[in-house]
Order: C-alpha cells, then sequence, then structure tokens
C-alpha cells in the first residue's frame, strides 16, 4: 500500500468512526438535554433571586486526584467518587418574593416526573419538607434528587452518576453550597 492509499484508508476509517460515534451518542445528548431537571435549570439559572451551581464530572475527577492524608478529605473523595454532575437550583426568600419561590415549587411538581423516581426518603420539619428520589439502573443509583420546600426557600438538586448513598450524605456536610445541608440529613443528622 503506498502513501496516497494509506491515507485514504486512514481518512475513511477516522471518517466512518466518527459518523459511528455521532450516531451513538445523539439520542443520549437530546435525552440528556431533554430532562426535566435540565430544563428547569436552563429556565431557572441565572434569574433574579435564584443561587445555581453546575459542576461537571471534570472537577470531581479534580479532587478524586488529589492525594491527601485528611480522613475528612477522604471521605469527600468517597462521596465524589462517580458523581458525573451535580445541578442545584436554590431560591429564598431573603433574596426574593414569595410568589416567585411558589411558582419554582409548582414548576417542579410539573415537570419532573416523579413516577418515574422511587422515593427514598420524607423528612418533615416545622420550616421545611424535604424529598429524596432515586433512578436506579441494575442496582445502582444513577440519580439522586432532592427536593426542599420550605417556610423560606425552595431547593432543587439532581446528582448523577454512580452514586453509593453510604458517602453521599457526608457530601452535604462538606460543602458549604446553599441547600447542600440537608444531604446530610440522609444520615440522620439534624
Amino acid at each position: 500500500m503506498n502513501q496516497l492509499e494509506y491515507k485514504i484508508m486512514k481518512t475513511i476509517l477516522r471518517n466512518t468512526t466518527l459518523a459511528i460515534l455521532s450516531i451513538l451518542f445523539v439520542p443520549f445528548q437530546v435525552n440528556a438535554q431533554d430532562g426535566a431537571v435540565n430544563n428547569l435549570f436552563e429556565k431557572y439559572s441565572g434569574a433574579d433571586g435564584f443561587n445555581s451551581v453546575d459542576v461537571s464530572k471534570g472537577l470531581f475527577q479534580l479532587f478524586a486526584d488529589i492525594e491527601s492524608d485528611d480522613e475528612d478529605f477522604e471521605e469527600l473523595q468517597k462521596a465524589l467518587d462517580g458523581i458525573e454532575k451535580m445541578q442545584l437550583l436554590q431560591y429564598s426568600l431573603e433574596n426574593g418574593k414569595q410568589e416567585t419561590m411558589d411558582n419554582f415549587y409548582s414548576d417542579i411538581e410539573k415537570s419532573i416526573p416523579f413516577k418515574e423516581y422511587d422515593e427514598l426518603m420524607v423528612i418533615k420539619e416545622s420550616d421545611a419538607k424535604i424529598n429524596f428520589y432515586s433512578r436506579s439502573e441494575r442496582g445502582i443509583i444513577s440519580e439522586l434528587m432532592m427536593v426542599v420546600n420550605g417556610k423560606d426557600e425552595v431547593v432543587l438538586m439532581s446528582l448523577t452518576g454512580n452514586i453509593d448513598l453510604k458517602h453521599i450524605a457526608k457530601l452535604g456536610s462538606k460543602m458549604n453550597l446553599g441547600g447542600m445541608e440537608y444531604l446530610g440529613k440522609m444520615k440522620g443528622d439534624k
């Protein structure tokens, strides 16, 4: 095979591979973009009074790669292991109006197909109701969702990836983000 034939074969192989990968991954990208949490995140992220956090796998991987002798940090790494994405939306009366908060919670109730999730836990406190939901694939939790309906805030949080509940409750106590403290409730912390 001469050099010209080699270049042509290489180009054909590369283009064929790209075409196959595009065909395989487009449905996953479309499904991910059409997700209810993603739609709510797009609608409310950056809107007045809303706090939003969108963390991708890259940041979680950076934490996983850091070496440390600190036991707390090692626990944090275990909690983050397998997480591919975290999205958090929070609306607080401290920054806004009751009507906007009520509309946000109503949108959550209408938009998310809760029948597709297993309800893991409901915590009722004097100032908030906290629901935890999950989606599982072959016995592994692929999405953990938390919805907080409080008297002064509403929080929607979604974690996706391969999630280990034994460690994930510790994530809330280690990350200083509004609404994340509720994750600690999964292990019985008050």
